[in-house]
């Protein structure tokens, strides 16, 4: 489940894996979501967190890391969800911060040039706050279980062994369309790129376009902030 396998391929070497308890403790509460359904997660909405040890020849499974959309599942159905009004922006020691505070939980998300290298630092501090309260109102985030912008390195990672063999089993997935499906456009987004293009499926979406859809996403997430509640 999750992808998990017996070894995992670091710089081109097999490397034994150890499932640490930390993982074994978000995994079962991942199991019990789904299982539940409650939230309308699917197993495609969790990823292993994964480290290397011993000079990066064994690697251990150390947490579930759960999508921005996954989150954005859970607040969906939670009974107290997160709303925007609750925050409040603003700069301190160079660094960009959103502070959400109901009354009943604070939290904070926080980008700065040392931890976030994209050129939508506004957005991003927003994902990390949002996720932040979301897994503590969820009590996801007491099991191990940790949201995809709660840091760059927890970001999932594609090797090129993977992506090589992913568009080799689906000759139609350009390798444009597979660098967009990782960052969080869903096919429907896709396709209706495609149809806007005028290409058909399978044909490399032009860079620039690419980039334009991109800026797009992230101001429409960022414009979300004023509504009332954020879902």
């Amino acid at each position: 489940m999750f992808g998990e396998k017996k070894t995992e391929n670091i710089k081109g070497k097999e490397c034994p894996v150890w499932q640490t308890p930390k993982y074994e403790v978000s995994k079962a509460k991942a199991v019990e979501l789904l299982n539940l359904g409650d939230y309308g997660l699917q197993e495609g909405d969790f990823w292993i967190l994964m480290n290397t040890y011993a000079n990066g020849t064994k690697v251990m499974y150390t947490g579930l890391i759960l999508s921005h959309n996954g989150c954005l599942k859970i607040n969906d159905k939670l009974p107290f969800p997160f709303m925007a009004k609750h925050l409040k922006r603003e700069w301190l020691n160079d660094s960009l911060i959103y502070e959400y505070n109901d009354g009943t939980l604070y939290e904070v998300g926080e980008v700065s040039a040392k931890n976030c290298k994209n050129d939508y630092p506004y957005a991003m501090a927003f994902k990390r706050c949002f996720d932040r309260v979301v897994l503590k109102k969820s009590k996801l985030a007491y099991s191990g279980i940790y949201s995809e912008v709660e840091a760059d390195e927890f970001k999932q990672k594609v090797d090129d062994n993977a992506e090589q063999n992913a568009m080799k089993e689906n000759p139609t997935i350009s390798k444009y369309e597979w660098d967009l499906l990782n960052k969080s456009f869903t096919k429907e987004e896709i396709k209706a790129m495609y149809t806007e293009l005028g290409i058909s499926k399978g044909t490399d979406i032009p860079l620039e376009y690419y980039n334009k859809k991109m800026k797009e996403k992230e101001e429409k997430e960022k414009g979300l902030l004023q509504e009332k509640p954020f879902y």
